[in-house]
């Protein structure tokens, strides 16, 4: 039996979120388990080509498509996921994995490293870097 009462489970919508779940449903051997999956804002992407009202249109339709794949992929693969249990925010993905780990009473964290170029690959990837400084809890990380 695990001592972690309720395990949070930080996504993005890749296609290596369910196995990062996967390794999370295992670690929390019985405790709550939570998901958050953060949009951080597009506007690198389309900030030159779109007015501010066509941008908020995409980032908007971006992110319904994206929790809508991860809704269908949780009620799937994870039926013992609640809805309730399951956050999408906007903002600053490390911040707000933070915020919503300390504000849930989270005692475990699993992430995964999406490590790219040598030197993050030696490492984390830069979102489960960030989180690490500051987080009041325990982190597993997964690569992928």
């Amino acid at each position: 039996m695990s001592n972690y009462k309720h395990v949070m489970v930080a996504i993005d919508g890749s296609d290596e979120s369910a196995r990062i779940i996967s390794t999370a449903w295992a670690l929390a051997d019985g405790a709550k388990i939570s998901v958050v999956q953060v949009f951080d804002a597009l506007v690198g992407n389309y900030s030159y080509e779109l007015n501010m009202g066509d941008f908020q249109t995409v980032q908007r339709e971006f992110e319904e498509a994206v929790a809508k794949n991860t809704r269908a992929m949780l009620k799937d693969k994870f039926p013992g996921i609640s809805a309730e249990s399951v956050h999408f925010l906007r903002g600053k993905p490390a911040d707000e994995i933070k915020r919503l780990a300390k504000s849930s009473g989270v005692d475990l964290l699993v992430i995964g490293s999406h490590a790219q170029g040598a030197l993050k690959a030696a490492v984390l990837g830069s979102t489960a870097n960030a989180v690490l400084h500051g987080i009041h809890c325990d982190v597993f990380t997964v690569r992928v």
